[in-house]
């Protein structure tokens, strides 16, 4: 792995992490302690969710904050915790209704010597603005309704019009886009986000050829390190890919809560 010796790399993925959804959300709220709390849409939205981080560097009383937040909000909340900090806070959530969802790991990939991809492989990646076509595998992949995904892909391009560093990547073949993700730099550190493929074409390797093609472009740019969060189920193609992890992190959900 390439870093140097005062290289903080969980810091560093913090670092992404907060430039990336404070881009893409409506509002950002950081506390300290590690803790930020954003609102992905407007207030009146049906599709609105609070989602709240909590890092490891969690002070003494830092949760009181959030915690009134989580209180005064009827929205659906999301709240992903640093395994240091589970312990400590897995109770304090679920005694305030959360239930536990699934478990994702940081990870950080070296970009050093990245070497072109081997071979031809007969797809066209393209780095677009056109936040439809960029959407659709997202939808599918994630399993989105239209709706939330019109919402979402109007706030990917509220950031690209307000000059954020993002780069929308998508991957075609046969003329359809199959594939497709966001990469994103902040302060020369790179980070993969909503990396999707339409469900009826996974696992013919449209996913890795795009993230190289990604890796590719942030090394371009600079970068030496790009981050990423994964799911259980894309451990094993990251660290094919090269990724390494970092730590663990739960994730805690609470339904939208109806006016009395």
């Amino acid at each position: 792995m390439h870093a140097n010796a005062t290289c903080d790399l969980p810091t560093l993925y913090c670092k992404t992490e907060e430039h990336f959804f404070a881009a893409v959300c409506s509002t950002h709220r950081r506390y300290g302690g590690g803790i930020n709390a954003y609102f992905t849409d407007e207030y009146f939205s049906p599709f609105n969710l609070l989602f709240i981080r909590v890092g490891s560097t969690l002070l003494d009383n830092a949760l009181a904050a959030p915690l009134e937040l989580v209180r005064r909000t009827t929205q659906a909340i999301r709240v992903v915790i640093h395994e240091e900090k589970l312990e400590a806070l897995g109770e304090v959530f679920s005694a305030h209704g959360f239930n536990p969802a699934e478990k994702t790991t940081a990870m950080v990939g070296d970009l050093a010597g990245l070497a072109p991809w081997p071979g031809e492989s007969g797809v066209q990646i393209q780095l677009t603005r056109n936040m439809h076509d960029w959407s659709e595998p997202f939808g599918s992949a994630f399993r989105r309704v239209p709706e939330e995904v019109a919402r979402y892909q109007a706030r990917h391009q509220r950031a690209l019009d307000a000059g954020q560093a993002l780069y929308h990547f998508t991957l075609s073949d046969e003329g359809q886009v199959r594939s497709s993700l966001v990469l994103s730099l902040c302060d020369g550190e790179a980070r993969l986000s909503d990396i999707g493929t339409t469900m009826e074409f996974r696992g013919r390797g449209y996913a890795s050829r795009l993230i190289h093609a990604a890796l590719l472009h942030a090394s371009s740019l600079g970068a030496l390190r790009c981050f990423l969060e994964a799911t259980q189920n894309a451990l094993a193609l990251y660290r094919h890919l090269g990724f390494e992890p970092l730590y663990e992190c739960q994730a805690f959900t609470r339904g939208a809560i109806a006016d009395a």
